[in-house]
């Protein structure tokens, strides 16, 4: 009876200390590269995620005053504030390596022309995100990305009365680096 409780006892503290460590499942995050088409300090670009069984489910909120040359062509000035859902699933369950997922965008840009016309715009942009994170000991991430987004809806940029443009897709590359916890 004794050996029964002693390869019971061996069978429990072998399936316990077997089991995973507890994987961190949320964190705030940022993109070096979205920073670099604002004015520094009026722009940020920041998020937080909640990650369940793979997937990453993350809000990234950010306000730009463009600089120049990150400007839409015809227009002189933009700020735009931003609301960004993502739900991402890593094919690893410690949220590293490879992601893929969709993204919701929603912008809304106070524009100028080149011609004087103001114009604001609230629009919905959709589209797929993806890229491959590195991880520090389950703490640090970080690593490219990938994200292309298309206009839902017909907006389009004015430059003028009777001179228009539909808004353009657009393709963002990026650098995430994040903390998880």
């Amino acid at each position: 009876m004794r050996n029964f409780f002693l390869l019971i006892g061996l069978l429990i503290a072998t399936a316990v200390c077997a089991q995973d460590k507890p994987i961190n499942n949320k964190g705030v995050e940022t993109d070096l590269l979205a920073w670099r088409i604002g004015k520094f300090p009026e722009s940020f670009y920041i998020g937080g995620w909640y990650g369940y069984k793979g997937f990453k489910n993350s809000i990234v909120v950010g306000h730009f005053n463009l600089v120049k040359n990150h400007l839409p062509d015809g227009f002189v000035s933009d700020k735009s504030t931003i609301l960004n859902l993502r739900s991402e699933y890593f094919f690893n369950k410690k949220y590293k390596h490879f992601y893929l997922g969709p993204s919701l965008l929603f912008e809304h840009a106070t524009l100028k022309s080149e011609k004087g016309y103001n114009q604001k715009l609230n629009y919905f942009m959709a589209g797929i995100s993806t890229g491959f994170l590195f991880n520090i000991k389950n703490l640090v991430y970080f690593g490219p990305t990938l994200v292309a987004h298309f206009p839902l809806g017909n907006h389009k940029y004015i430059f003028a009365p009777g001179d228009d443009m539909p808004l353009p897709w657009s393709l963002e590359p990026g650098f995430k680096i994040g903390i998880s916890f």
